[in-house]
This record gives C-alpha cells, sequence and structure tokens, in this order.
C-alpha cells in the first residue's frame, strides 16, 4: 500500500533549506488544492513530500472519530474508503497524535519513546502493518475546533525527523491559518449560495447571468426550466434568445444601456409576450454591481419570474428563511396577510398569551423588534423582488 520512490541523489539534494522558489511553489499549490477536484491537494502533497522526503504527506480538514472517517488526503499512499473507516471506528480514539495544541509542530518521538510506542495495541495494530513510526505535524484551530491539519509521516528504519522538517511545517504553519479562514469563508459563502437558489427555486425565479453579447455564463435551475422548449425566451447555443424579433432588440438595447449607465440606473422591466390566455412572462435586468460581478468583465442579471409558476408552500418557505418553527411561521404568514394575533389564536385554538411567546419567539429569530418589520421582513422572502 506504501509506495516510496526517490534515490540517494534526491535525499542529498532535499537536505538543504527549500528555496524560495520552491516554498513560493509549495504555497500556491497549498491554495490551489481546494479546487483540484479529482484530488484535492494532490500538488501540494507531491511537493511537500519531495521536500521532505522519504515520508507521506496527509492534509485533512476533518479528524477521523468513531462513525466519521474524517476528511483527509494522503501523498505518498493509497487507502481504501474502508481502510479510512476501519481505522475511524477502531483506532481513532487510540490515535497518539490528537488535541495537538494550535499551531504547534508537535513529533510523536515527543510524547512517546518508540520503544513504549511498538508495545503500544495502537501501533502494533495499526500502525506497523502500515510501515508507519514516526509521525509530526500540526493542527489549526478555528472556534475551538481542529480546521486542518497536516502530518509526515516515515516508517521504519528511515532518517529521524530533524529540525529541517520542524522548519519546514513552521514556514507552512500560518499560511495553514489562512486558508483555514478562507475555507470557512468559501463554506460561508456557500451556504449563502445555496440558501439563495432554494429561495429563488420556491419563488420560481430564474437567475441568468449574462455579458455583454448575451452569452449564458450561468442559470439556475429554474432559469434552466424556463427556458426549455419555450417559444417565448430559450437558450440558443450558449446564448440568451427573445423569438419575437422586437422583444429581443429591445432585450438588446437594454443590456446595451444598462451596461453603459456608470450610474447604476434602476432595472429595467421587459414583459414578454406569451400565446393566447397565458400571462406576460416577466423579465427584470439590472447591472452587476462591482463586488458582485463574476470577474472583470460586467455583466447583467437577468430575473425570469412566472407566475403560473408561483406555487409557494409559505410555511416551510419562511421556517427555512428565518429558522421558526411551522405555528411560528403560520402566526407571521398571517400577520404578513393581514391577521391579527387574537384572530391567529382563535383560529389555532392557542391562547393569547401562548401567540404572544410564539410572536416574541420570531422577533428574535427574524432580528426585528417591531410587528411591522416583521411582516416586512416576511413579504420579502415570501414575494421576492
Amino acid at each position: 500500500m506504501r509506495q516510496i520512490d526517490g534515490s540517494s541523489s534526491q535525499a542529498i539534494t532535499m537536505s538543504r533549506a527549500p528555496t524560495l522558489d520552491q516554498y513560493a511553489s509549495l504555497v500556491a499549490a497549498l491554495y490551489r488544492g481546494r479546487f483540484q477536484e479529482q484530488h484535492p491537494w494532490h500538488d501540494f502533497l507531491h511537493e511537500l513530500r519531495e521536500l521532505c522526503w522519504p515520508c507521506l504527506t496527509v492534509i485533512g480538514l476533518r479528524l477521523p472519530t468513531p462513525g466519521d472517517a474524517g476528511i483527509a488526503y494522503v501523498g505518498g499512499a493509497t487507502y481504501s474508503q474502508q481502510d479510512l473507516m476501519n481505522f475511524a471506528n477502531n483506532y481513532s480514539a487510540l490515535a497518539p497524535l490528537v488535541d495537538l495544541p494550535d499551531g504547534e509542530t508537535v513529533a510523536l518521538d515527543e510524547l512517546i519513546s518508540r520503544e513504549q510506542l511498538r508495545e503500544t495495541v495502537y501501533y502494533n495494530a495499526f500502525m506497523k502493518p502500515f510501515d508507519q513510526e514516526q509521525i509530526m505535524g500540526f493542527d489549526i484551530h478555528r472556534d475551538g475546533k481542529v480546521a486542518l491539519f497536516v502530518r509526515l509521516i516515515r516508517g521504519h528504519g528511515e532518517p529521524d525527523f530533524s529540525t529541517r522538517e520542524r522548519d519546514i511545517l513552521g514556514l507552512l504553519e500560518p499560511q495553514f491559518r489562512e486558508l483555514a479562514v478562507w475555507l470557512e469563508n468559501g463554506r460561508s459563502l456557500a451556504r449563502e449560495h445555496d440558501l439563495h437558489e432554494q429561495a429563488f427555486s420556491s419563488l420560481s425565479l430564474g437567475t441568468v447571468m449574462l455579458d455583454a453579447d448575451l452569452h449564458i455564463e450561468h442559470a439556475n435551475s429554474v432559469a434552466e426550466q424556463l427556458l426549455k422548449n419555450n417559444s417565448t425566451i430559450a437558450r440558443v447555443g450558449d446564448k440568451l434568445r427573445v423569438m419575437r424579433h422586437r422583444e429581443h432588440q429591445q432585450l438588446q438595447h437594454t443590456v446595451r444601456h444598462l451596461l453603459a449607465d456608470s450610474k447604476q440606473a434602476v432595472p429595467h422591466v421587459i414583459p414578454l409576450e406569451r400565446e393566447s390566455g397565458q400571462s406576460p412572462l416577466f423579465i427584470t435586468l439590472r447591472r452587476l454591481s462591482r463586488q458582485d460581478r463574476l470577474d472583470d468583465t460586467q455583466h447583467i442579471a437577468l430575473y425570469m419570474t412566472d407566475p403560473e409558476l408561483r406555487q409557494i408552500d409559505q410555511t416551510r418557505l419562511v421556517m427555512d428563511a428565518f429558522g421558526l418553527t411551522p405555528k411560528e411561521a403560520r402566526l407571521v404568514i398571517a400577520l404578513a396577510n393581514g391577521g391579527t394575533l387574537e384572530g391567529f389564536a382563535t383560529d389555532t385554538g392557542i391562547s393569547k398569551n401562548t401567540a404572544r411567546t410564539h410572536l416574541y419567539a420570531s422577533f428574535r429569530k427574524v432580528g426585528v423588534s417591531q410587528q411591522s418589520s416583521l411582516v416586512s421582513h416576511v413579504i420579502r422572502a415570501i414575494y421576492g423582488l
């Protein structure tokens, strides 16, 4: 399972401290590792392994625990999911190099002598079969939890870890700390993106990002549904096309006007006629602000709403948007629809005091202190733009 390669000449070369170019390449590989879809952090693990050869290299985002294999990537060896799950269930609780001080490089030899280590169940059941004897690394904490960790692993008969490996890890520690913040922010943005996508989908709000030539840079699932087999507006190749020539010219003119308007004018709304008996399909266009751009190119955000698709589970939407309980959500929807606290209590068979408790809990969760503000927030959540 272990795959060590190299030569004595490589070992001599790697005995020296890393050059500035090597360090810069290593840091660049660390930050782009998240985007290597098939093998995350493959380049970083490979370069770190070359600098610290011979060794296995490990970068992890979540420590393994019984029932959870964690998230870790290994350079220099291949482990199956069954191997990882077996370790999590049977050996993770025995692992000696855990709960490390934040950002402090620690070697296993500092915690237990090798003679003592070889007598442990953990060594004989897990480390020895995988030819592991030396481990060195550090953990990065965020909010009291391990957010990132890195490990170097060497086997029996291989050189002892020295100050050189410790120094390399020391150079990486601040980079790992920044990476932990970056990953956390990235996950937060992803969660926000998912929330917006879910809300827009619930509202039957299609969103499309266009460039100046009407190329579609992004479209959400609702937009794709509206564009599919549509006789009014469609995706033709990679471009957006309105089927009626006059309306398509109006779309082109509006896009040019928005991109040329440095004062960020109000969004433009264009109604698109449809077959007899169907409501118009409304599209709203606005220029993306500088901070919302996909890149350095100007883009237009286009929103499509179809009144015939607006079948909204209002209670579920408000629960998801604000974290309300079903009763709290039904209360605020009733208020948004013009009802009263007393009327809601009567209709649902609860006391006015209980209804008032639901109201105050909703204030706290939505982040308001007045009923009018609560209603305003809920109306925006239900009816979108």
